[in-house]
């Protein structure tokens, strides 16, 4: 049975859409820091340096909390 190879997890955290739009064209900062990360991973692990590494690319935004302000009538208070 092969030995597996653990995927290389990047987490870019919240990014703008200009920057994930220029990653999905395989261009820009974040490009490079995922280039950079595969770059680390094959450095400290010798037996990975001629496998084929695929990274996994976490980039998140969380949602705004609702504002309970308004309640459940939001348009009651206009006249």
């Amino acid at each position: 049975m092969p030995a597996t190879i653990p995927p290389v997890i990047v987490d870019l955290g919240k990014q703008r859409s200009s920057r994930i739009r220029a990653l999905k064209r395989r261009e820009g900062t974040l490009m490079h820091d995922v280039a950079l990360a595969v770059t680390e991973v094959r450095a400290k692990s010798p037996e990975l340096a001629d496998k084929e590494l695929v990274p996994v690319v976490l980039i998140y935004q969380r949602k705004p909390r609702r504002s309970k302000a308004l309640g459940m009538f939001p348009f009651s208070m206009m006249k």
